[in-house]
């Protein structure tokens, strides 16, 4: 199957497809969209190497690229603004296939520390197929296969795309000393799957995107998992418990949902997935939602924080107290990079010197200490 785009006026994306398509062998494409009138051109970067400062440490960004979507690839960057990508420009773990979305978190099986995590799903499979993969060096990854019946949310009302499950993502809470993995689903993939024409496939496809509800699931130990459940809607509410936003974002779709925590309050990333016509400001685009408590209640979303049509997002804190906001640029197959002085609250600015990976798409950021970031550096140059 073939990504559509087709345009109505100036620059209306109708097509549901918009981010994924499967080709013969599992093998995944991803075309861009042609940015609207909000979506601004940008120059495709060139790796620059970054700025030496020893002893620190550094950042290392996992992603894909357009070339491999769903394959792993590391660059790294001393201040989190100039990138270089890692092993000549070549996948990192042939067999890893997925969303990149590393977790650093405590050793469950015994043998470490901690240890960092990420979710992988199986190239091809026709089922729920999760794989963890999960490192005590970031260089080194070993595997195990996940129990994907756990992660079936039919009773939910939206139904999980394959073979990507809605691109997990992970989060390990201290304070209740469980992982978080979200993940989104639409309501219309299996009508989708069973069109039997490109315009009723289109027709579906869209409302998928339109409908898109956030999933969760709970783990202290990758074995035992609470049933999957609706983030953003009452946890008392029963299964189909309405999403309990108000007001404009009471229809929301929520897709590409990350949980972190800063100064003792969590914080929802959030890409809204509605069209113009329905979010005629912050369509498209990414947002930020607050709560004291990581299973909620959380604020509605604030406004859009990046030009619309982005996704993504991943965010980081520098050790001199700003906060960066990265996303991609799905349409320029790129991603770009805001900061500001809080999360909420406060302005965020355009970097005006952020060189990032090329070709890079759909990833995280991770600080890593210094013995860390040269053994990757050693491992991969």
């Amino acid at each position: 199957m073939k990504i559509i785009r087709t345009f109505l006026g100036k620059v209306l994306l109708c097509t549901a497809a918009l981010h994924l398509a499967f080709a013969a062998g599992g093998t995944v494409l991803l075309a861009g969209c042609t940015p609207g009138s909000d979506a601004p051109e940008t120059t495709k970067p060139t790796d620059k190497p970054s700025k030496p400062e020893d002893g620190q440490g550094g950042y290392l960004f996992a992603h894909m690229t357009n070339a491999n979507y769903g394959s792993l690839f590391y660059s790294i960057s001393r201040d989190g603004l100039s990138w270089e990508t890692l092993n000549g420009g070549k996948v990192i773990v042939d067999s890893y296939f997925g969303h990149p979305d590393i977790c650093e978190g405590p050793d469950v099986f015994g043998k470490a520390d901690r240890r960092w995590y990420m979710i992988g799903v199986v190239r091809g499979s026709s089922t729920e197929s999760l794989v963890l993969w999960h490192t005590t060096d970031l260089v080194v990854w070993k595997n195990k296969v996940l129990d994907g019946e756990k992660f079936v949310v039919d009773h939910l009302g939206v139904y999980n795309e394959i073979p990507f499950v809605g691109a997990p993502k992970m989060f390990y809470d201290e304070d209740s000393h469980q992982f978080i993995i979200t993940w989104h689903a639409g309501e219309y993939y299996r009508k989708m799957q069973e069109a039997k024409t490109d315009e009723e496939r289109d027709m579906y496809g869209r409302k998928n995107w339109e409908t898109m509800k956030t999933c969760y699931i709970l783990t202290e130990d990758f074995v035992n998992f609470t049933r999957p459940k609706r983030l953003f809607a009452a946890q008392d509410g029963g299964d189909l418990a309405p999403i309990y936003f108000t007001g404009a974002d009471s229809d929301i779709s929520l897709i590409d949902v990350i949980i972190r925590k800063f100064n003792g309050k969590y914080y929802a990333i959030i890409k809204d997935e509605r069209w113009e016509d329905k979010a005629p400001k912050t369509h498209k685009s990414i947002r930020i939602a607050s709560s004291d408590n990581l299973l909620g209640p959380y604020s509605n979303p604030g406004p859009s924080v990046s030009p619309n049509w982005r996704e993504a997002p991943i965010i980081i804190r520098t050790p001199e107290g700003k906060f960066r906001l990265y996303y991609e640029n799905y349409g320029e197959h790129v991603y770009e990079m805001r900061e500001a002085l809080a999360i909420q609250g406060a302005p965020w600015k355009d970097a005006t010197s952020f060189y990032p990976p090329k070709d890079g798409r759909h990833g995280c950021i991770i600080h890593v200490d210094e013995e860390t970031y040269r053994n990757i550096e050693k491992s991969y140059k």
